[in-house]
């Protein structure tokens, strides 16, 4: 059986056509392939979900939920539905204006998780692109510790922060000017000036993909094909994993987090997301482990 489990973003709910497609590449690969709901509107989304988890049930289709933005009180109406037990449920923090709004917001996510009623639900945050809270390893494992609950690794979001830090710290050389800007930095290792992440510039040559996969040791991971990040351009869309250099050092740097599950997604910045690509990226993906784990064995 390939490990971790993997799953598939999908919005709101399942049709037929979803369906079939997630038994077809289940039993072509012998995998549990599951979903991953992802939430943009919960009172929309809520009165599917029952009906839908009786028909992930049927077919034996793990399930887990992605909620785009926080609100405790739809957080604890989603824990508390009857029968629904999700592998994970995933959020992202609240969003910041500047440093001291930034602290203050990564306090207020961290004490929002921990008041939620978690009924041994398994509770994970998401890294994020700012404004939101959450961004690199040092404020998000900090929100993590006071909120007692897991880390879930936003691969792209990961490399666009960590290439726009570096970005508008080397065009603005900045330090840290003062009391608030020093306790961000001091905290988190960047602080926020102008709707902007800084660092000083001695600090970039530690800000990496590897160095932040191994400060954060997730257990959860999402991952796209995109390398809009690399390319320096906008998030659009998330493209296709495909079998090309960039993504296998992906998958493989990912792997070597020894996770839990990894979830392909791929939607655009207005959150509609192309079912095709996801499910395309999700077949490389199982070549990707299968080849890894044909090569353990011969090893």
């Amino acid at each position: 059986m390939i490990e971790p489990l993997v799953l598939v973003s999908i919005p709101d709910t399942i049709n037929r056509s979803i369906l079939s497609k997630i038994l077809m590449i289940r039993n072509r690969y012998q995998v549990a392939l599951g979903i991953e709901l992802y939430i943009s509107n919960f009172q929309k989304t809520v009165k599917k979900i029952l009906s839908l988890k009786r028909i992930l049930n049927k077919h034996e289709i793990p399930l887990a939920f992605y909620l785009n933005e926080l609100k405790e009180d739809d957080l604890n109406e989603l824990i508390s539905l009857n029968n629904i037990k999700p592998e994970y449920i995933a959020i992202q923090g609240l969003a910041s204006g500047n440093s001291q709004d930034y602290i203050s917001l990564c306090e207020a996510t961290a004490n929002i998780l921990s008041g939620i009623g978690r009924q041994d639900t398994e509770l994970v945050i998401k890294n994020s692109i700012y404004p939101n809270t959450g961004i690199l390893s040092l404020d998000l494992l900090r929100i993590s510790r006071e909120a007692k609950c897991g880390v879930m690794v936003d691969t792209e979001a990961l490399l666009h922060s960590i290439n726009m830090i570096r970005k508008w710290s080397r065009l603005n050389k900045a330090a840290p000017s003062n009391k608030k800007e020093r306790e961000c930095y001091e905290r988190y290792g960047f602080f926020v000036r102008e709707g902007k992440i800084l660092c000083p510039l001695r600090s970039l040559k530690d800000l990496t993909l590897e160095a932040q996969l191994s400060q954060m040791k997730a257990e959860r991971y999402h991952i796209s094909g995109s390398n809009t990040a690399i390319t320096d351009r906008s998030i659009i869309e998330q493209s296709e994993i495909k079998d090309a250099p960039f993504h296998r050092y992906l998958v493989s740097r990912v792997m070597s987090m020894k996770p839990k599950s990894i979830t392909v997604k791929s939607c655009t910045q207005k959150g509609i997301h192309n079912l095709d690509i996801a499910f395309r990226s999700a077949k490389t993906l199982f070549e990707h482990l299968n080849k890894k784990q044909i090569q353990e064995v011969i090893e």
